[in-house]
């Protein structure tokens, strides 16, 4: 990278210890591990303990990959994709198990099956006991990934009800077996967006409004905003079809809060969405 021993070790250790933790004659502790990660720019939330160049570089793959996707990049996806798979070993369940999740989020087909069956083969990769009425105790950030698109395909195909259990089952495994906060977030709100999608598209609105209330409190304390505005959205939404007391001057609300936030946020589509829908629901 350029930097010299004096550079990395100032402040932190010695150039010798340095010298012998690079040479691998030493353990570094955590504190200096998490210090030295941290000057070198990467995240000091794991340990990166890879074995050699290449292993890194899938790593670094992945992470790409996933963004490309998250940022409606699909054409440098597919290319990033195939540089991940020419360079992955073809006997690695796992680096399968994430060709397969990306291939099929990049598909152009409209067959809506096939893409579950694809979903259901990678997921079994890992999770071969995996059944519709009882997801594995503890899932990775992969298997929830999965588990969650399969249940929006699922919920999409017209198995709203199987679709609604599988969500319902991933918000209890974080309620029930995930322990750290900042892994938790890269999915829950997701999930929670999701199960409160098709909670109302089923018609059960004091439930949808329910789970909108937690993720948007969820959000509003760890300052997590990628699905803020889409659950503001959600809430008003169920409101309006529940049609109580008072739902209309809280849906306003919510409404506002969601334009005010895309507006932000420089998502112009989603703004204009919420405008339209604004409009549509109150004159003025």
């Amino acid at each position: 990278m350029g930097y010299s021993q004096e550079d990395l070790a100032d402040g932190i250790c010695s150039v010798p210890t340095l010298s012998r933790i690079e040479n691998g004659e030493r353990l570094p502790s955590k504190q200096h591990s998490e210090m030295l990660l941290q000057r070198l720019g990467y995240s000091d939330s794991i340990i990166i303990n890879y074995v050699d160049e290449k292993t890194l570089k899938l790593h670094e793959l992945k992470y790409s990959i996933r963004h490309a996707v998250m940022c409606g990049k699909l054409k440098q996806a597919r290319s990033l994709l195939e540089q991940f798979v020419s360079m992955s070993p073809c006997d690695d369940p796992i680096s399968r198990q994430f060709v397969i999740l990306v291939q099929t989020i990049l598909s152009d087909s409209k067959n809506i099956q096939e893409k579950l069956d694809a979903l259901l083969t990678a997921l079994q990769l890992t999770c071969p006991k995996f059944n519709q009425k009882e997801l594995p105790i503890i899932l990775s950030y992969e298997e929830i990934i999965l588990v969650n698109d399969i249940a929006v395909y699922q919920a999409e195909s017209g198995q709203l009800d199987s679709g609604i259990s599988l969500l319902y089952q991933l918000k209890m495994n974080y309620e029930r077996h995930m322990v750290n906060q900042e892994e938790t977030l890269r999915t829950q709100l997701m999930v929670l967006y999701n199960l409160s999608k098709y909670l109302g598209n089923a018609e059960r609105y004091d439930e949808c409004i329910e789970i909108c209330d937690l993720g948007i409190r969820i959000s509003r304390e760890t300052k997590k905003c990628t699905q803020l505005d889409k659950l503001l959205y959600n809430k008003a939404w169920a409101l309006l079809k529940r049609g109580h007391e008072k739902d209309d001057i809280i849906a306003k609300e919510c409404l506002r809060k969601a334009i005010c936030l895309a507006d932000a946020l420089e998502q112009a589509q989603m703004k204009q969405f919420y405008l339209h829908f604004m409009n549509e629901r109150f004159e003025e």
